[in-house]
């Protein structure tokens, strides 16, 4: 009795064909699973990663440029290639505040995705030399105009313009930079994707009216 009990327990032994295909295929599945979801995260993380180097770079130009034109004596601006301005800068002494220093002068290469002040590079990192195949910044649009005169801002921005004197127009001035980020696919089973996004800024050129009464508008 007790040899066939062994028999009947060795036969039942290991696994058979389909219990393995089984296990394989399970298995299998579960790891596709796993790679897609590991993937998926990945892309987002890139795509994340990239968008927050654009707001960082674009950032840096805005404030950098907010503060020459914030100190500025004179801003003489001219058009540039594709929708770009080439902004002349008048800068004050930062000693003697008395004498006119330097000139700052600004313009956007399109080409390659780069804002410069002079001959120096406001970000020299920008764009950064890791990005990936079919990924690409560009700068659409990189303007300086006058209060209320951005071609295509929206209505509710010049709101106020009205309720403003002249002078505090006649100082003021609208950055507006047009950026995107893209993602073009490679292969056959990715999609292309694309960020598009507008940094903008309103400067009081403080050095254009230096009386000023009760504030910017100039009331009595």
């Amino acid at each position: 009795m007790i040899r066939l009990w062994r028999k009947e327990v060795a036969r039942d032994d290991g696994w058979t064909f389909i219990e393995a295909t089984l296990t394989i295929v399970i298995a299998s599945i579960m790891a596709l699973g796993l790679a897609i979801t590991l993937l998926a995260f990945k892309e987002q993380l890139d795509r994340s990663m990239a968008i927050r180097t654009m707001d960082q770079y674009a950032n840096d130009v805005l404030e950098e440029l907010t503060h020459d034109l914030r100190n500025a004596t004179a801003v003489r601006i001219n058009s540039g290639a594709a929708n770009t301005s080439r902004v002349e800068i008048d800068l004050l002494d930062p000693l003697r505040k008395n004498d006119q220093s330097q000139t700052a002068f600004w313009y956007a290469d399109r080409r390659q995705a780069r804002v410069w002040r002079g001959n120096r590079l406001v970000d020299p990192y920008f764009p950064p030399t890791n990005i990936g195949r079919g990924e690409a910044y560009s700068i659409l649009a990189f303007t300086v105009s006058p209060f209320g005169n951005i071609v295509d801002e929206e209505p509710w921005i010049r709101f106020d313009r009205p309720q403003r004197t002249n002078e505090f127009i006649n100082a003021t001035y609208d950055i507006n930079l047009i950026m995107r980020y893209d993602r073009l696919a490679v292969g056959d089973h990715r999609y292309s994707w694309g960020f598009q996004k507008r940094y903008s800024n309103r400067v009081y050129t403080r050095n254009a009216n230096l009386l000023v009464k009760k504030g910017i508008t100039g009331a009595e």
